[in-house]
């Protein structure tokens, strides 16, 4: 400071024009400007980046009347929007909840019952990024009615510090524009919009080593409320996953419901087994061959039936179950799989779900749309019939992706698969729109 000091002494200034009370220097003006059309800028961009999307998704599902279209859309413009920050640079423009590099990703899940539904999740922007002043998240869960008390206590477990974002920055693409401290997503059914929340323990591992699964168990057996309750379904999958608390750890993500924990709010552990093999599916599915019930098998049989197809393998290759289906984009500790465990307090058996990242088994969103179809068609689905989910798609995200006239990359992440006696068999493809530059 004493330098400092030394050189504004030594240079010649012009005098300080005395302002009188209530007025503001030019240079405060201006900068209350620039931020202000900064702002403006980015919400423009965010406009054109999400609304067309969601606004034909709505309408292509065929499950929302005009007002609940009509409502999603404000929660969007009025919420989300402005929380996403400025307009990004195409140099610095990653973020790290996609693969391709988007923070906004929708979701489309259908069912046996024929009801479809669309989400969507993103990364909202906090103090200390792009001029922020204020939290979005008091703001947002308010207008949802969501529940912060699992929220709260997540966050000041796995929020990143300043020290954890600054070392993850190092290991990270050069392009990444910040380490995000948590991902939104919203459930979407008729005009109302229920909030999810995205955690992850493993930046803790990357940064100091800090094992992800002792930690993630341990918070969710100690929450308030109904953390013990946890408690049989946690022993359950402790039994079988014998690779829990080793190193590298398996948990990637928590997610939780932000909804009242009585009312039957989920946790939703998220998971890198280091194995794509059918093996590895069933061992998760059967939770170690502790499930062998009617439904458990009938799901893995039906999940069997589409493996092939999901893996870009021919349909009538006999896969023996140690088959390690080579992905196409080598990662550390990236398998080509992703499973979840689903819990709910005083629930003792996990429900299980399997995520397929579609990135990694085919080169283009055609290809994953023709094998997407296959599956839909294989269920008696609509969507698998005369092109319905390519055009879809096509409408939604834009028919570039689709007949290869310009080189994209890709929308299709993942694909998920789960199966209960209530729904049949229930699946979610999540795409993320790529961030357009023109």
């Amino acid at each position: 400071m004493a330098s400092a000091a030394k050189v504004v002494h030594n240079t010649q200034m012009a005098p300080v024009p005395t302002m009188k009370p209530g007025e503001t220097s030019q240079a405060t003006n201006s900068s209350d400007m620039s931020v202000a059309r900064a702002r403006q800028d980015g919400i423009a961009f965010w406009t054109k980046h999400t609304k067309p999307v969601l606004a034909s998704l709505l309408k292509s599902v065929g499950e929302y009347t005009p007002e609940q279209q009509a409502s999603h859309l404000k929660f969007l413009d009025n919420y989300i929007i402005p929380s996403m920050g400025h307009a990004p640079e195409p140099s610095r423009a990653r973020s790290l909840l996609t693969p391709n590099g988007s923070p906004f990703e929708t979701s489309l899940n259908t069912s046996d019952s024929g009801k479809s539904y669309v989400r969507f999740c993103y990364e909202p922007v906090f103090p200390g990024s792009d001029d922020v002043t204020e939290d979005p998240i008091p703001r947002i869960a308010e207008k949802t009615g969501a529940d912060l008390r699992w929220f709260n206590q997540f966050t000041a477990e796995f929020y990143p510090s300043e020290d954890d974002a600054r070392i993850l920055a190092e290991k990270m693409p050069k392009d990444t524009i910040r380490i995000p401290k948590v991902f939104l997503a919203f459930d979407l059914k008729e005009d109302k919009q229920t909030m999810k929340a995205y955690f992850y323990p493993v930046i803790k591992w990357m940064t100091s080593k800090q094992n992800s699964d002792r930690a993630g168990f341990d918070l969710i057996r100690r929450l308030d409320p109904l953390g013990p309750a946890f408690g049989p379904a946690l022993d359950m999958i402790e039994r079988y996953q014998k690779k829990l608390y080793q190193e590298p750890p398996l948990t990637v993500v928590i997610g939780i419901d932000c909804m009242s924990p009585a009312e039957g709010a989920r946790v939703k552990i998220y998971i890198e087994p280091q194995s794509n093999t059918w093996e590895a599916v069933q061992q998760h599915v059967t939770l170690g061959g502790q499930l062998a019930d009617k439904t458990t098998l009938e799901g893995l049989a039906t999940l069997h039936d589409m493996w092939n197809i999901l893996i870009n393998e021919p349909e009538d290759k006999e896969i023996d179950e140690k088959f390690s289906k080579e992905i196409l984009q080598k990662k550390p500790d990236t398998s080509g799989a992703c499973f979840s465990w689903e819990l709910k307090p005083g629930q003792d058996i996990p429900e299980v779900k399997i995520y397929v990242p579609l990135n990694q088994y085919f080169k283009n969103d055609k290809e994953a749309i023709d094998a997407l179809e296959k599956v839909f068609r294989k269920r008696g689905w609509a969507w698998g019939v005369d092109g319905t989910y390519k055009k879809i798609v096509s409408d939604v995200y834009g028919s570039d992706i689709i007949d290869g006239t310009i080189k994209t990359p890709m929308d299709h992440t993942f694909v998920s698969f789960n199966f209960s006696e209530k729904k049949g068999v229930y699946m979610t493809t999540y795409v993320a729109p790529f961030v357009r530059f023109s």
